[in-house]
């Protein structure tokens, strides 16, 4: 048995960190108040080995045999298996299914000691186009670009500048369970941020095996995507790099990009599918025209009205307060006073259940179906009375009409054979 890098991380042999960031003096940047961010002097760029799927690995405090056992139960069939409603064979498999696109991403480049898509960048297939197209207007080429995504299967799409703070300082290396250091290439001006909506009735099975299918297809319809956008630009001429959960923070791009609000349990908040979707990045050099962020009211709603998201959690991981700067683990962003969500007690609550929790998501007020003109309806009126003065009649009338309520597994499967 080869004998642990000299490197490796441990308890002891914490991850190295950058400190607070001075790249450029950007600490702060115009745009943020339009993005209700407060970056503040002390901010720090994040260390992906601090992430707490990378912590599972690396440090005993997370890394548990249910942790391990959670991360296996993707490849391996029959593991996490229970007599429990939602977490029999058949809702593992289905789960399971799900994260096959992602998985085959991920698996593609391990020899290289590289996690395409949730630690490195997806490596492209080729090279750009060596007869690269002009480009002489920006705003219609990022029509295009959107049109394009929603062809793909995109739900929403948003296009911002690049932006270094989001940015992770170091990555986490699977394989020697170390610290590596890679460059993202950092001459790529335009980001091009896309979201894709998870499926609504599965997101009301969690928690449970049965509710797994909604992240993990998510995700698989995400790596699929970026990389088929990212592949059209390339063959255009331009550089195009595919990112999914990895390389950089997804949603402070999105929150730029237009296509949400941060929310009180550590989500995006989209003004259709609530926080109910998967984002993904291409970063480009194609000329590009950028979006403006929008905002519709969330950030006042959950911090006067709602606190759905903390009443429904489990481990008690989501905050009932205010938005503040002060993080209880390593896991999270230093110097960005926000709603703070302990990752620590949110995965150890996955572990145990051996399958994934999305219960923030399913009680949320903004997560609705608008796959129907009357849900459509419904959900706009709603959400211009939680923008107004009425914001406590529209959670009381959220919770009276039984939205957010739990779908035992067994209903989502009757539903499933009679369609």
């Amino acid at each position: 048995m080869a004998a642990p890098a000299p490197n490796r991380l441990t308890v002891e042999k914490q991850p190295i960190t950058e400190g607070p960031f001075r790249l450029k003096g950007e600490v702060r940047r115009p745009s943020d108040a339009e993005c209700g961010f407060e970056v503040l002097d002390s901010f720090e760029r994040f260390n992906q080995c601090n992430d707490i799927y990378s912590r599972a690995q690396w440090d005993e405090r997370v890394r548990t045999k249910k942790a391990i056992d959670w991360f296996k139960g993707m490849f391996l069939p029959g593991l996490g298996v229970k007599k429990s409603e939602g977490y029999g064979v058949k809702d593992f498999a289905l789960r399971n299914a799900g994260w096959m696109g992602t998985n085959l991403v991920i698996q593609r480049s391990l020899d290289q000691d590289r996690v395409d898509a949730f630690g490195d960048f997806i490596r492209p297939y080729s090279a750009p186009n060596p007869q690269k197209i002009e480009v002489p207007d920006a705003a219609a080429m990022s029509e295009e670009i959107k049109r394009v995504s929603r062809l793909f299967g995109a739900d929403d799409v948003g296009v911002t500048a690049y932006d270094p703070r989001w940015h992770f300082t170091d990555n986490f290396s699977i394989k020697s369970l170390t610290q590596k250091h890679y460059k993202f290439p950092d001459d790529l001006p335009n980001v091009i941020v896309i979201v894709t909506s998870m499926h609504y009735e599965a997101v009301k099975c969690y928690p449970s095996a049965t509710a797994g299918i909604a992240v993990g297809h998510g995700y698989s319809k995400d790596c699929e995507l970026v990389q088929s956008i990212a592949t059209y630009i390339l063959n255009l001429g331009y550089r195009a790099v595919a990112s999914v959960n990895d390389s950089s923070q997804a949603i402070p791009y999105a929150i730029q990009a237009g296509l949400g609000e941060y929310g009180r349990n550590g989500l995006l908040i989209t003004k259709d599918f609530g926080p109910r979707v998967r984002i993904g990045r291409i970063h480009t050099d194609m000329p590009l025209a950028h979006d403006r962020p929008k905002r519709f009211g969330v950030r006042e709603f959950c911090e006067t009205t709602c606190r759905r998201c903390a009443e429904s959690c489990p481990p008690k991981a989501i905050s009932h307060g205010a938005p503040t700067d002060e993080v209880p683990t390593q896991s999270q962003m230093k110097g960005i006073r926000k709603w703070q969500v302990d990752p620590e007690r949110c995965f150890k609550f996955w572990a145990n259940q051996g399958t994934e929790c999305g219960i923030c998501m399913r009680v949320c007020p903004y997560n609705k179906d608008v796959s129907r003109w009357w849900s459509r309806l419904y959900y706009r009126f709603w959400q211009r009375l939680a923008a107004s003065p009425f914001k406590r009649l529209a959670l009381k009338l959220d919770v009276a009409l039984g939205f957010g309520k739990r779908m035992k597994p067994s209903e989502f499967w009757r539903r499933f054979r009679t369609r």
